[in-house]
């Protein structure tokens, strides 16, 4: 214990003097064979070769390497059917999907449960990543019906790290230089001083004498630092125990932004009574600190115009350059470093979510397992944001009249998110039958709390529109009772059969309820006399499965079922001498019910060469029923004009295939490959309005649909007319319907923003004793992208505004088209966004024994980012928004030292 505490006091010390480093404890690697054999399953863990779902483990071995600073970086591109999109921003959450999820715009996002703790939400961006020791991905609904309401679109589970039996220490950091990998190519000064010369000559009096890149002016070379500690073994020599701190450090590419992460993770793992009772008890608690920058200066980069200084000491904007009309009023486009510089949106995170597991086995029936979970995740959110006074982005207008107030308004949020479960399991071997059975009850309840302020410095010359708006929502409840039964013969024949039913609070009393299941069985071919002990085949199994899942998130509508009413604070009608608030009834919908999904999946399980190949192959369909979504209402229809429906159906279908290759196996030198590919389509089968549009861009244009037939958000434009030279033609488009005229009958599906087939490789290899390597590749074919940033730019009008009288930057792309309009709806601007990615390449070299028997120290060089194979010409083909590319947040190229040490 004395050494114990003696560890702990150096640790810090040792920890500020290394500067760099990313790895895994000894720990993880003496438990490596273990995440192999057992696999974590919906409420327990079951043998890999045991499983009869569609599931992938991924261990500390199959993660992603180098500087990897959230949890989902971990196991991008390492799954068949997972597609991870990280945002470039740092501190912003990832979009994750499992097979394409199964809802059309309701929440597709997977449930995350952390050591058996449901989390709100998709919420990787404030767990440390070096306390992970492993995922596991339920894909089909033989897996996930399990959890009911919440495994629509998928279940990821993870594991922590836990104590051991000897004492280790694991001090890791790394430095990481972030660099801007691309730009967007726009004109330079002198080129648009030739295009405004050439096309708005009569605005050549507004072009000034300098040269400025503004992209290269808004972004910048960063810096991003990570220091981890961590600390297992047990306490008072029995109870396993493990405690580890980290900080993490991102400053970003954008002038301004900047994300920094403290957190502290505990596993507590005492056993009493010869191991009849086990207790689990982790925590995590987390503190971000993320300075949001104004994003819309990307955009502005894009647009202002290039032979203007940034600064101008003349200016009344706190000596920016900006664009002026009349008396002080701002106009046109906003300079992109003052909207940076003069604003800041600061938002405080804290976090805690811990979970209690107690597993008591019967002394009496020693089959026959008690298991408890109690858990809460609790957040804390407060947001501050300013504006420079003396700014453009401080100058409003209180009732007409303008002048530079600045910004100063508020913002804060409480979420509690508490769950409970109990369940009984009873497992016991009879001959060549085994039998498994578990039931359960689970709680759960989620309580949101949010309020905001308006601008206080603006809002508090005009005492009517001042305000500080609370917004307490009533609590959403889920409460389920759920059970599963699995059955094996001969460990050969095996099947599982589940069931839930689920409450959720969302519905009425009459749709509360669902019923949710699956049944899946596999056959160990591989076990059978006429296979067993071949070494070209050394692994078969067949799986099939069916279940269905629910879905019940529908976002802020949690209770629309409600007849409710909104009373004014300011509109009275007088009876009388006495005068009343009026209120008015909201739009609701009683008859809203559940989303069901029924799910197939046909399996093989597969390998060869005793194991040195390994693999699975999947095919899967799955049918969405009453899809939730929130749709247009007419005039007078239900007091409002949009709401919450079931409005239809989806179907999803797919393969996925897995290989796990061991090439070389040699003692001085060994060369894996771990490959991955999906194959997924989304078509709307039914709706109840056919063609809501989506995707507004602008002037009222639309360029997406829902509509039948087609994936959700496919493109819906006209089909663009070329001349001889191959350059489009302007307001030209395809008769498509013969009329002789051009309507909006004469739109049409083109294309999806949806892939048809994403990949992912890992390549591992190792030489000598010493040396390790590793290289990770992702590949996306067949997803479009709306170029908007063209569609907004490359036009005369833009670069001649003739509303403001200013003058903007635009792509290049304007020597394309010489459009003189905006053209939004031309398929023109429907880009191939196909692409190939080399995301991280690694080399270490580990020192052993370099402290004792049992210590190691890696040093290691990498790079994130590192290439991307496209057509696509602006930043980044991976974009958010349903492949709408607005702009985004460059995904920075990384180059990086690091440190791992373990003793």
């Amino acid at each position: 214990m004395k050494n114990f505490t003696t560890v702990l006091k150096i640790a810090p010390a040792f920890l500020l003097a290394s500067s760099i480093i990313h790895a895994q404890t000894q720990d993880s690697v003496t438990k490596e064979k273990k995440i192999e054999e057992v696999v974590l399953i919906g409420y327990g863990k079951q043998k890999k070769t045991d499983l009869t779902g569609s599931i992938t483990a991924l261990s500390t071995a199959d993660f992603n390497k180098g500087a990897v600073t959230t949890a989902e970086g971990l196991i991008n591109g390492r799954s068949s059917g997972l597609v991870i999109t990280q945002s470039g921003t740092p501190g912003n959450e990832a979009t994750i999907r499992i097979r394409g999820g199964s809802s059309l715009n309701a929440n597709n996002d997977p449930l995350l449960v952390v050591d058996g703790l449901p989390l709100d939400g998709v919420s990787l961006s404030t767990i440390n990543p070096n306390d992970i020791e492993s995922f596991s991905i339920l894909k089909d609904a033989a897996s996930t019906a399990i959890y009911g309401s919440r495994g629509s679109n998928g279940v990821i589970l993870i594991t922590t790290k836990k104590g051991s039996k000897r004492l280790r220490v694991s001090l890791n950091a790394f430095t990481t230089v972030n660099t801007l990998a691309k730009k967007i190519k726009v004109y330079s000064g002198d080129e648009f001083r030739s295009i405004i010369n050439q096309y708005a000559p009569e605005k050549a009096n507004l072009l000034g004498n300098s040269d400025t890149d503004w992209q290269r002016e808004i972004f910048r070379t960063s810096v991003t630092s990570d220091i981890n500690a961590s600390v297992s073994g047990s306490l008072f020599g029995k109870v396993p125990a493990r405690f580890s701190v980290d900080n993490m450090d991102n400053s970003g590419l954008l002038m301004t932004s900047r994300f920094r992460r403290t957190t502290a993770n505990f596993a507590l793992s005492p056993n009493f009574f010869d191991d009849h009772l086990k207790f689990n008890i982790t925590g995590t608690y987390s503190y971000t600190f993320q300075n949001k920058a104004n994003e819309d200066a990307i955009k502005n980069a894009l647009s202002y115009d290039p032979t203007q200084a940034v600064y101008d000491a003349n200016s009344p904007y706190g000596g920016y350059r900006e664009w002026i009309a009349g008396t002080n009023r701002p106009t046109g486009t906003a300079n992109p470093v003052s909207m940076l510089v003069n604003k800041h949106d600061v938002q405080n995170f804290k976090r805690f979510f811990g979970n209690i597991n107690m597993d008591y086995k019967f002394h009496f029936l020693p089959e026959m397992r008690l298991i408890v979970n109690a858990g809460l995740d609790s957040k804390e959110l407060d947001g501050h944001v300013t504006t420079n006074k003396y700014s453009r982005n401080g100058y409003y207008s209180v009732k007409n009249i303008f002048d530079f107030y600045g910004e100063d308004s508020y913002s804060d949020e409480s979420i509690l998110n508490k769950n409970a479960n109990v369940q009984l399991n009873y497992n016991r071997t009879f001959g060549k039958f085994n039998i498994e059975a578990m039931g359960g009850y689970e709680y759960q309840n989620y309580h949101k709390v949010s309020s905001s302020s308006g601008n206080t410095l603006l809002y508090g010359l005009d005492p009517d529109n001042n305000f500080y708006n609370p917004d307490s929502k009533p609590d959403v409840n889920l409460q389920a009772f759920f059970g599963r039964l699995n059955l094996g013969f001969a460990s050969k024949y095996l099947l599982t059969i589940n069931y839930r039913r689920d409450g959720s609070s969302r519905f009425s009393k009459d749709n509360r309820w669902g019923n949710f299941g699956g049944i899946a069985a596999a056959w160990k071919i591989s076990e059978e006399s006429f296979l067993k002990g071949n070494n070209v085949l050394s692994d078969l199994k067949l799986r099939a499965s069916v279940g269905k899942t629910g879905q019940q998130d529908i976002g802020v509508y949690s209770y629309d079922y409600f007849k409710t009413y909104n009373t004014s604070t300011t509109l009275y009608y007088q009876f009388g001498d006495q005068f009343y608030q009026i209120s008015k009834a909201n739009g609701y919908n009683q008859n809203l019910k559940w989303e069901e999904s029924v799910k197939y999946n046909l399996g093989l399980d597969f390998g060869f060469v005793n194991n040195r190949i390994k693999g699975t192959l999947d095919f899967y369909m799955a049918d969405t029923k009453d899809l939730l979504s929130i749709v247009p209402e007419g005039p007078l229809e239900n007091l409002r004009i949009l709401g919450p429906k079931n409005i239809g159906k989806l179907q999803s279908k797919g393969i996925d295939l897995g290989l796990d290759v061991k090439a070389v196996q040699k003692e001085n030198f060994t060369l894996n490959f771990n490959y991955n590919l999906s194959y997924n389509h989304i078509n709307i089968k039914e709706l109840e309005v056919n063609g809501i549009d989506k995707g507004g861009v602008g002037l009222g244009g639309f360029v997406q649909t829902f509509r039948e037939g087609y994936s959700p958000y496919a493109y819906w434009v006209y089909q663009q007319i070329y001349d001889a030279n191959g350059r489009p033609v302007q307001g030209a488009y395809v008769d498509r319907n013969g009329d002789g005229q051009i309507t909006s009958a004469d739109k049409y599906n083109y294309k999806k923003p949806q892939a048809d087939v994403t990949m992912g490789l890992m390549v591992n290899a190792t030489a000598g004793k010493n040396w390790d390597f590793s290289m990770g590749w992702r590949a996306s074919l067949g997803n479009y992208v709306y170029d908007r940033i063209s569609a907004d730019r490359a036009q005369l009008g833009n670069i001649n505004n003739t509303i403001d009288g200013t003058i903007n930057n635009s792509p290049v792309d304007f020597n394309s088209t010489l459009f003189s309009e905006q053209q939004k709806m031309s398929d023109y601007y429907l880009k191939n966004g196909s692409f190939l990615k080399l995301d991280n390449v690694t080399v270490g070299y580990t020192f052993g024994k370099f402290i004792g028997n049992n210590s190691s120290l890696r040093l290691y060089a990498a790079a994130q980012n590192v290439l991307v194979i496209t057509k696509y010409k602006n930043i980044d083909p991976e974009v958010f928004e349903n492949g709408i590319d607005s702009s985004i947040y460059p995904r920075a190229r990384m180059f990086t030292l690091g440190i791992n040490a373990n003793f």
